[in-house]
Parts: C-alpha cells; structure tokens; sequence
C-alpha cells in the first residue's frame, strides 16, 4: 500500500511537470517564460502565440492531469476501474499532478496557474461540479474580460457546489472536499499577481493585443 502511494505521487507529479506550454512554444521559437506574463499556461501562450495554442495548451495540461486520477492508480494499486472521488489515493494522485504543473521539476519549479489541471482532475471525480464552475468561469470572463478573476471565482464556486451538491461531503467525500478546498487556494495563491494589478487597474483584459 505504502510503495502504491509512493508511485503513485511521484508519476502523478512527474505527468503533471510535463510543460506543455514551454515545450510547444520553444518548436515555435519562444521560450514563453520571456513573453508576456512569463507564465507556461494557456491563457499566456493564447496571448503570445494565438488562441489555437492556447486551446491545445489547455487540453493537454487538463489531460494529463484526468490521466493521473484515471490511469495512474489503476497501475499501481489494487484499486479497481472505475477510480472514485472516496478513495485517498486517487484523490492524492489528482492533486500531486496538479502540484507538479504548478512547481514543475522540468522547470526549476516555476509553473503554471494550475486551473487546466484542477479541471482535468475534476472533469473525473465531480463532473457536475466542474461544469457548474465553468459555467460561473464563463460569465465572469465575460462580464469582467478578467480570466484571472474567472478562475479565482470559478474555483471558490467549485467548493460551494461540491459542499452542496455531492453526497456526503465531509463524510465518505470527505476527500473530494478537500481536494477543492486545497485546489481553491493553491489557485488563488498562484494568482496573487494578477490580484495585485487588478487592484491597481493594471491587469490586461482577455482578447487584448497585449500580453497580461
């Protein structure tokens, strides 16, 4: 069980440490950490290289993120197909992907936003609560053109739906609970810039020319 764990963690965060977004802009010539808001996601590679990458970004940083709570405990556990959002291990295994796109190895710890990947791992243990998330995502952006403060609100949003949606939320989903509340402020804290210049008045509004 303790080996199962260990594997588990370190390929999970080993997936989420793949840097898509640096990786796709340096075939292109970028090294995207140098363009504008010098951030690895998609949002910053939508800015730089255009709204198809951005969207290719997106997928693959969610998918490797559904393939950590998906395949990996699979793999190395005695956990049985389909993984649930009541079993410690898968939940681990989501959050340690989305630990390893935030502090990428790959990247001398300097990664993403990780929202991409809270989806990918979400989009599996709480469907329902994703897809509300995202839709309060959506009309945030839309109403602010902030997809920073879309991302901050449609994370906070994802801990109230699954505290009010899901069965058993601090009993047999406890960890599923957690999970978004730990996810929630990782996000947030990833954002702390983006805080500050919209604060300011200086945070750049999404469809703009120039890079946030």
């Amino acid at each position: 069980m303790i080996i199962s764990y260990i594997v588990g963690i370190v390929l999970s965060y080993l997936l989420g440490s793949i840097p898509f977004g640096y990786l796709i802009a340096i075939a292109k010539g970028i090294d995207i950490r140098r363009e504008g808001s010098g951030n690895i996601g998609a949002t910053n590679v939508s800015r730089v290289l255009g709204r198809k990458y951005g969207l290719i970004i997106f997928f693959l940083d969610m998918f490797k993120a559904f393939a950590a709570v998906f395949f990996v405990p699979l793999l190395f556990s005695e956990i049985k197909f389909p993984t649930t959002a009541d079993n410690l291990l898968v939940v681990i295994c989501g959050f340690s992907s989305i630990i390893g796109h935030a502090f990428p190895l790959f990247l001398r710890f300097k990664g993403g936003k990780a929202v991409a990947t809270s989806f990918g791992v979400f989009i599996w243990l709480a469907p329902v609560a994703i897809a509300i998330s995202f839709a309060v995502w959506i009309v945030t952006v839309l109403v602010s053109r902030f997809v920073s403060l879309g991302s901050m609100i449609g994370t906070l949003t994802l801990v109230g739906v699954i505290i009010c949606v899901v069965d058993s939320p601090f009993g047999d989903n406890i960890y599923l609970t957690l999970l978004s509340m730990a996810v929630t402020i990782l996000v947030i804290a990833k954002h702390t810039s983006n805080i500050k210049r919209i604060i300011s008045g200086t945070e750049k509004k999404v469809f703009s020319k120039k890079a946030e």
